[in-house]
């Protein structure tokens, strides 16, 4: 469990940090002022990162809705369409990051109590000691008890990192998907603005 710990947030870390790594990238490529084909152009040529699918996803939806037959779409429901696109591409950004969580949550719940399942099991061997031996010193308890002990302090050490990782990688999640919420509030606002231009978009 302490292995596995460690290796979840290891891997969730190294995650995020390229993850906001590359939307800070397109944060600052991405400029309201800019002509449409430069805009046609982000994300081209780049790593895929989380702001990457958000954008190239707004696009497919303005080329989808730029023909002819959506014309009669009017301002409001083209923003409302759109905000509940991006709302469902965030939500789903945000499971794949939180991916792992429950594993190191249900850790940090049951690693102590597996440390004090081993020192009850200490002590009945000792007392099982005690009994098969009828002296109760100090050289017959010392074994099990020890052995007990370390298995109660394995099991916090194992919980308490558990815990802070769960915390900090939740943080983390939340932190980058706040910064894609804010991202994705200017990029309506600029798709929308140039909607005429929708139909130059690549299918």
């Amino acid at each position: 469990m302490s292995a596995l710990t460690w290796t979840i947030a290891i891997a969730k870390v190294l995650q995020l940090r390229l993850a906001r790594s590359r939307a800070r990238m397109l944060e600052r490529s991405f400029d309201a002022s800019m002509d449409w084909s430069a805009f046609k152009e982000i994300g081209r040529g780049r790593d895929a990162g989380d702001a990457v699918y958000l954008t190239d996803r707004i696009k497919q939806v303005c080329s989808d809705y730029a023909g002819p037959d959506h014309a009669s779409y009017s301002f409001e429901q083209l923003r409302a369409m759109l905000a509940a696109e991006t709302q469902r591409k965030l939500g789903t950004v945000a499971r794949h990051k939180e991916s792992w969580l429950n594993a190191l949550a249900s850790i940090s719940a049951t690693a102590p109590f597996l440390g004090l399942f081993g020192t009850v099991w200490g002590i009945m061997k000792a007392l099982e000691t005690i009994g098969e031996t009828g002296a109760a010193n100090i050289t017959v308890v010392a074994a099990p008890i020890g052995g007990a002990l370390v298995t109660t302090a394995v099991g916090i050490v194992t919980a308490i990192p558990a815990v802070v990782f769960y915390n900090v990688i939740n943080r983390m999640v939340r932190q980058h998907v706040g910064r894609l919420e804010n991202f994705s509030e200017g990029l309506l606002r600029y798709v929308l603005h140039h909607r005429p231009h929708w139909q130059e978009i690549d299918r």
